[in-house]
């Protein structure tokens, strides 16, 4: 147990790093109150342990480095930025302790620290006040797997003593860098007492049930608070809010929002004390990383293992920032052709870019205070040597960070990306810390840009048409076009083409960008495309379009006829009907049909008009009522992407024989009945001999008469048709 009473601990971190042969160096991050005892009275000892909570041994750890102080004031502020001591501002120190051990394999070992004491704070029971500090190694895996692993290392970025303002949305995040690649899980935990010893929360309950959000000088406006007591806890360890609607009343609703993909948080603080350094003010934030490696087991299945974890304490110091609000938080945009999917969230921008694509975004900083200078910080992103303590976040054949008008009201920030194909599946973070130059206290805000980098498939072919389809006998034009930026920092990006060889493309077009193609049949043309300023002979991609070809129409069709709907063979074929037969068509290709009558019943040319009887693809019956010869026309053709094909036509000649003025019924089945035309069936006749004697009546003529039992000779009729129209007419009877 170390000897560090009333120095008043603020947070800190255990951590440890492999050095070979079960060496491990530990190293313990203290952070204090400077208005306590100095770090030279702190003497922390290690706890290294393999059989539980219980046994294990001790060693000294030893101070390395001089402490350093915070800087949360401007400079203007009586006592200066970094202010620490008895009588000044609340401000904390940082200092690092180390000592190396030997931990052989051990399916678990708990390494350790316990100082005192933990100043008092409004959101857990303090107990005897002691802060423990805790770190894990599992380097013994089931099957007897003998690992080594460095622990996860906390952002020095990342201050766990945040300064946050009373009723402003403020970030915080304890993420992580990863020295062994392993995967890493993000959590909120109890602080803990001791050994599996967790402090217990306090409840609490809000000073009435309204928060005021009326602007300076602005109309009223507040939330009502819609549960306003209850018990703290590791997932809602300050009073905050989430405040939705619209003044001038609001709902505020308890909310603590963690991002367990990135390790932060984000919260608006709802309650503070005016008091000097008022305990009300600060909170205890535990956020927790366990680290999980990924093995094959023996059937090629991916199975992970707990090999560490670490635990960060927080504490979060409320603070009245006044009329100073803390920065905006930077929204990233692309532009036209980026090539990148940018989503911007409550505290991060997640950027997924390709393979092989060079390209750019942008961030724009600002401050709700448009007098105020903000200054944007991130740690050396790619350092020659990278060590535990200068990772390397992004490397800089991924990307690169650049930022303009650092220290002005308005910076700017470009990310560069290049990735190769080496970095596909690759995921990078960059923190960002932004702060004002508000007095006393800076406004800060913290931002982590995520670069996803996924598999790039930068080519497209780019046809002269919508859809590629086209008539037989047509040609379309392809265009080779790689989706990337076409240029970047005013260098035009250089590329080049590779067709494969296939029907209806020219040979001495294979290298080129735009080709035009004349296929006879549906063909597939792919192209490689060639980055040539950028990654050459590593980047590349290719790409596909198929060119569907309809095939020529051959128009054709099939004639049938009849005389009438009585079935019998003895009335002149006059109704016809006519069957589409083209070769390659479909019912939705286009159709027109005509008829023109060429020569009269006598067998002499004429000249009639061409008539349209039908657009149907299958057209209705015709009924030809003059005898004489006729031309059949089937028209047809193909429409393909608003384009219509060649048109394919079809004629033949029809005979029509014109009902005839004598009928010989003497049972040879030709021509045995007296016969009307298509329209007058069915209409009323009184047939008259030549004395003028009614000899024959019907009242829905069907063509029945045969002339039975009557002489040869003339006979008159007369015809009343459906609509009472009468006419007359005479017909001659030959035995």
């Amino acid at each position: 147990m170390s000897s560090a009473n009333a120095t008043h601990i603020q947070g800190g971190q255990l951590t440890y790093e492999a050095l070979g042969n079960n060496r491990y160096k530990v190293s313990l991050t203290v952070f204090r109150d400077c208005g306590g005892a100095s770090f030279s009275s702190i003497e922390p000892e290690l706890d290294y342990r393999s059989t539980g909570c219980t046994g294990g041994s001790s060693v000294d750890m030893v101070l390395v480095g001089s402490p350093e102080a915070g800087s949360p004031y401007c400079p203007n502020t009586p006592g200066g930025p970094s202010q620490c001591g008895s009588g000044l501002r609340t401000n904390y120190q940082k200092g690092t302790f180390e000592v190396t051990v030997t931990l052989p394999p051990a399916a678990e070992w708990i390494l350790s620290v316990t100082l005192n004491a933990r100043p008092s704070v409004a959101n857990i029971n303090l107990g005897n006040g002691d802060l423990y500090y805790e770190a894990r190694l599992n380097n013994l895996l089931p099957g007897n797997r003998i690992i080594q692993n460095t622990s996860a290392q906390y952002q020095a970025l990342d201050i766990p003593i945040p300064f946050v303002c009373y009723q402003q949305e403020r970030t915080v995040t304890f993420s992580a860098t990863e020295p062994d690649g392993d995967s890493l899980v993000y959590a909120l935990a109890n602080p803990l007492l001791g050994c599996n010893e967790p402090n217990t929360y306090r409840s609490y309950t809000t000073v009435g049930r309204f928060i005021d959000l009326t602007p300076p000088s602005g109309p009223p406006c507040g939330a009502y608070i819609v549960n306003n007591s209850g018990t703290y806890s590791a997932t809602y360890p300050i009073s905050s809010f989430n405040v939705t609607g619209s003044c001038p009343l609001k709902t505020a609703t308890p909310a603590f929002n963690f991002n367990a993909a990135q390790g932060s948080f984000t919260f608006t603080p709802s309650f503070y004390n005016p008091a000097v350094n008022s305990a009300d003010n600060k909170y205890v934030v535990v956020g927790q990383v366990t680290e999980y490696r990924r093995f094959l087991d023996a059937n090629g299945k991916k199975i992970y293992y707990k090999v560490g974890q670490v635990r960060r304490d927080m504490m979060l110091v409320v603070i009245d920032c006044n009329n100073n609000n803390q920065p905006t938080p930077p929204v990233g945009t692309g532009f036209v052709k980026s090539g990148v999917t940018i989503v911007n969230s409550r505290d991060s921008t997640f950027v997924t870019a390709y393979t092989c694509n060079y390209t750019e975004v942008r961030f724009r900083f600002s401050d709700p205070n448009p007098g105020d200078i903000l200054t944007v910080t991130y740690p050396e992103l790619d350092p020659p040597v990278p060590t535990l303590a200068k990772p390397t976040y992004l490397p800089s054949d991924v990307a690169t960070f650049q930022l303009l008008g650092n220290g002005t009201k308005a910076p700017a920030g470009i990310l560069r990306i290049q990735p190769d194909v080496l970095f596909e599946g690759k995921t990078y973070r960059i923190p960002l810390k932004i702060e004002d130059n508000g007095c006393p206290f800076k406004g800060v805000q913290f931002r982590t840009i995520v670069l996803k980098i996924g598999k790039g498939n930068f080519a497209k072919v780019v046809a002269s048409s919508a859809t590629p389809t086209i008539c037989e006998g047509a040609s379309v034009a392809l265009t080779a076009t790689p989706f990337r930026p076409d240029s970047v920092g005013l260098n035009p990006a250089k590329y080049g083409y590779q067709w494969d060889a296939a029907e209806g493309l020219d040979a001495n077009d294979l290298g080129k960008q735009n080709i035009t193609v004349k296929p006879t049949k549906t063909t597939r043309y792919r192209v490689r495309i060639l980055g040539k300023d950028f990654r050459e002979g590593t980047c590349s991609d290719t790409a596909s379009v198929l060119v569907r070809v309809t095939p020529a129409l051959k128009a054709n069709f099939t004639t049938t006829s009849r005389g009438d709907n009585s079935g019998r063979t003895n009335i002149p074929a006059r109704i016809f009907t006519f069957k589409n037969t083209t070769t390659n068509s479909v019912r939705t290709d286009s159709a027109r049909w005509t008829y023109q009558r060429v020569k009269d019943g006598k067998g002499n040319a004429v000249n009639e008009k061409e008539v349209i009887f039908s657009r149907k693809y299958d057209p209705a019956e015709l009924l030809l009522r003059e005898g004489g010869q006729y031309a059949i026309k089937l028209s047809t053709y193909s429409t393909v992407g608003g384009a219509q094909c060649v048109t394919s036509e079809k004629v033949t000649l029809i005979e029509v024989r014109d009902i005839p003025n004598v009928f010989t019924p003497n049972g040879d089945n030709i021509n045995d009945n007296f016969v009307l035309t298509a329209e007058e069936t069915g209409s009323k006749i009184q047939i008259f001999n030549r004395w003028g004697r009614l000899i024959k009546e019907y009242t829905n003529y069907k063509g029945e008469w045969d002339g039975k039992d009557q002489p040869a000779g003339t006979y008159y009729y007369l015809l009343t048709d459906k609509e009472g129209k009468t006419t007359k007419g005479w017909v001659e009877l030959a035995r």
